[in-house]
């Protein structure tokens, strides 16, 4: 053995212990400011996607993507999601707002009932957590619906 090596043996008491947290500074690559970004940035991703897919963008208070996680991969027709899951990843993040979306592989981007309902039970729990929902997106390749736009949610202008 080495003279430079510490082997410890058995257990420890630590007295004091510091833990410091840098967070980084950097500007996002991506700043999310409408619908049209959100589908610009995304349908590449999953647009062609033979399944659906939900994900979840953390966004910072500049509106930049802090985070992006698939929260919820399901079948050509649905993709069961937890507002635990979905909220974790924006939580983990520190971001004080979220967008929501998922592909249909139909190329159909009308919300289904199933997601007017996800819809609802996102935007409460949004609500409850103190996190902007700032959109929820149904998209495919070329198109897609934002219930911004359509008024289910407050805001004026862009995000």
């Amino acid at each position: 053995m080495k003279s430079n090596q510490l082997v410890l043996n058995g257990s420890f008491r630590v007295q004091e212990l510091e833990v410091k947290f840098k967070p980084n500074r950097k500007r996002s690559p991506v700043d999310i400011f409408s619908p049209d970004d959100v589908h610009k940035f995304l349908a590449p991703l999953i647009g062609n996607e033979p399944r659906e897919k939900l994900i979840v963008l953390s966004i910072s208070p500049g509106n930049g993507v802090v985070g992006m996680e698939v929260v919820a991969q399901g079948t050509s027709d649905s993709a069961p999601a937890s507002p635990r899951e979905v909220f974790k990843a924006a939580m983990l993040t520190n971001a004080d707002s979220v967008i929501i979306a998922h592909n249909h592989p139909s190329g159909n981007v009308e919300p289904s009932q199933t997601d007017r309902a996800l819809f609802l039970r996102l935007k409460q729990a949004a609500e409850i957590l103190d996190i902007r929902l700032l959109d929820f997106l149904v998209l495919s390749k070329d198109k897609y619906y934002s219930f911004a736009n359509e008024g289910d949610l407050e805001r004026k202008g862009d995000f």
